[in-house]
């Protein structure tokens, strides 16, 4: 399991993120995420779908995921792989709520569930940035 480094977080959170999925037969999906936020001492990643339902079906039926964060004004950025888990209701859903309110779009009005991440991979894929 990978874990965030500060610096990755504080990219993370301001910048734009791009959330890749694959479905059953392998048709890829790419969505943009305004806001996702590190949370769980930086081993998980967390964001709130609020529209797009191709996320959630391709995760129900393939859970890996991709989420890349660049700024391509300056060449840099991150891409974080992992497993990810739809989280819909309950306890974990409240407590990540509650954690990252202010900070993400769980509290949205049209949030429809979030998903969480746990994070096996990071990689900086930043220009000249080493493998």
């Amino acid at each position: 399991m990978a874990k965030i480094t500060q610096e990755c977080n504080d990219f993370i959170t301001n910048h734009l993120a791009y959330v890749a999925t694959v479905d059953a037969q392998g048709m890829p999906n790419v969505v943009p995420k305004g806001e996702i936020a590190i949370t769980d001492d930086g081993a998980y990643l967390v964001f709130a779908d609020l529209y797009s339902h191709q996320t959630k079906k391709n995760l129900e039926a393939n859970p890996n995921i991709a989420v890349t964060i660049v700024n391509p004004a300056a060449y840099e950025g991150y891409q974080l792989k992992g497993k990810a888990k739809v989280i819909e209701r309950g306890k974990e859903y409240a407590r990540l709520s509650e954690e990252l309110s202010g900070r993400g779009q769980l509290n949205h009005p049209n949030a429809k569930y979030a998903v969480k991440v746990k994070i096996s991979k990071v990689n900086n894929i930043g220009y000249g940035a080493k493998e």
